[in-house]
């Protein structure tokens, strides 16, 4: 079951990326993601009211949890969609998963002011040189400008989310990680829904995109397949396999995230973008393989289940 489970997690949250590239095609993105965070928080409090972790947020934790949620669903995916429109799926899959740790670190040391390893600064001008890479390959393969600006966005999202996953963890040390996660997503998707009836009210009242299959079977795949199956097994795993054993699958995801992206979507990674990625990959081992002798308690890690509770 362990096992099965973690396949189901890898191609559940791998197949998400190139779910976002697609619907964005068809339908506006930020009602794609607002919309697909609402249902899918309402339908993990269910599921946590089942496994007996509903409960009442405190009067003292609302501003955090409603400005984590701001945060890591409203701001990061709101970009993250906004920007899958024009970077494809697999490259979006490697710079946020890229990011998550080198971000989780970094305000890790800025908000708890932890000890810091030489070979975590070298992790860190080594993710800095390889989103520097991707940068200027994206500017030299596209012609659109927004691919740049798309770009920048998902890695601006990206950062926003990892402030979040820190600055929100007292929340997750209070209540259960289910009822966090449901709480989180619906907030964050009623915050983002706003923006979208702003800046896309056009192309909502027009309806054409709702006639779309595939963005129908897009929001279908993020609602029930990339946020309900793949937290169910996420759970499941964290009780079963432990936090580190379970990150592995944000290795697992980005190749699954290409391998989609080249079968169903036609696209391609350049040589220097592959560069990049080996680069941003190596940047993620200097800054998470731990000090033998350091305790197992470090924030912010790769491995904390509170800083990876919304990736898919």
């Amino acid at each position: 079951m362990p096992a099965l489970a973690f396949v189901a997690l890898c191609v559940a949250w791998g197949g998400t990326w190139v779910a976002i590239r697609l619907g964005v095609t068809e339908a506006p993105p930020l009602w794609l993601a607002a919309s697909r965070f609402i249902v899918a928080g309402v339908i993990i409090l269910v599921i946590a009211r089942f496994l007996g972790g509903l409960r009442w947020v405190e009067r003292r934790d609302w501003g955090r949890l409603v400005l984590m949620s701001l945060g890591a669903i409203s701001v990061c995916f709101g970009l993250i969609f906004w920007g899958g429109q024009y970077v494809d799926a697999g490259l979006t899959a490697i710079i946020v998963q890229g990011f998550v740790p080198i971000g989780l670190f970094f305000f890790g040391v800025l908000l708890a002011r932890e000890r810091v390893l030489t070979r975590q600064y070298v992790g860190l001008g080594l993710g800095l040189a390889g989103v520097c890479l991707l940068l200027v390959s994206q500017a030299t393969v596209s012609a659109e400008p927004r691919g740049l600006l798309g770009m920048v966005m998902i890695i601006v999202g990206t950062l926003v989310y990892d402030w979040a996953a820190v600055y929100g963890k007292p929340i997750f040390e209070r209540y259960p990680a289910a009822f966090v996660s449901g709480m989180e997503n619906l907030i964050g998707g009623l915050l983002l829904l706003p923006f979208s009836l702003l800046f896309e009210f056009g192309e909502l009242r027009s309806g054409g995109w709702m006639l779309s299959g595939t963005a129908l079977g897009s929001w279908l795949y993020l609602v029930f397949v990339g946020s309900v199956v793949g937290f169910t097994a996420y759970t499941y795993l964290l009780g079963t396999w432990g936090a580190s054993r379970t990150s592995a699958y944000a290795f697992a995801t980005p190749v699954i995230a290409v391998a989609a992206g080249w079968w169903l979507a036609g696209e391609r990674l350049t040589w220097d973008q592959g560069v990049a990625i080996v680069i941003i990959f190596c940047a993620v081992a200097f800054v998470t393989v731990r000090d033998p002798g350091a305790s197992k308690g470090t924030k912010g890690s790769a491995a904390d289940p509170a800083a990876e509770r919304s990736r898919g």
